[in-house]
């Protein structure tokens, strides 16, 4: 039996300029796990067509092979906009200033991740990743966090994982743009 949870939904981060600009809207958020060394890609989608509110999401669950490991990439985007607006870029534009975080009763357990892709400042991004599944069940909680600078000082720091895993996001500061929570299945 899958059961899906969703934690909260998003309303993703505007521009920081001087100009302010409405936010961006996340709608969709899809993670595509790709074996290495070949094999069918796996893909999670967590989809809100009509924006928070109104109608529930549909969140997929992830079912993958255990003793695998998996490169998986990250993609936000804006479905009421036609075509769909990919955020994703804006996300790899701003990347000093935003972070994809994994938590849940699967990290460490069914999943173990790194990340693979990193900002200017050599800090991770999260859109693209590595996970080794093992046995087990859980939820992978996936958040977009937002890091603009506070007093011209960055706020974005090489151990913020570490400090989010020990502490929660009250741990760190910021604001999160997107988060979703998927069941995982590693049989």
């Amino acid at each position: 039996m899958r059961f899906l949870l969703l934690l909260s939904v998003f309303a993703a981060c505007g521009d920081d300029g001087p100009t302010e600009e409405p936010p961006e809207l996340i709608t969709t958020v899809i993670l595509d796990f790709v074996p290495m060394g070949g094999g069918a890609t796996v893909t999670a989608a967590f989809t809100d067509p009509d924006g928070d509110g109104g109608d529930p999401p549909t969140i997929d669950p992830i079912d993958l092979a255990a003793s695998m490991m998996y490169t998986t990439g990250v993609r936000f985007q804006n479905g009421l906009e036609t075509p769909p607006e990919e955020i994703t870029e804006e996300i790899r534009d701003e990347s000093d200033e935003h972070q994809v975080f994994f938590t849940g009763t699967s990290i460490d357990g069914a999943l173990v991740h790194s990340y693979l892709d990193m900002d200017a400042n050599g800090l991770p991004i999260g859109l693209a990743n590595r996970f080794v599944a093992a046995r087990g069940t859980g939820t992978l909680i996936v958040t977009l966090r937002h890091l603009p600078p506070v007093n011209d000082n960055p706020i974005k720091t090489a151990d913020l994982a570490a400090q989010v895993k020990a502490g929660g996001f009250a741990a760190i500061g910021g604001s999160s743009d997107a988060q979703v929570t998927f069941m995982v299945t590693v049989p």
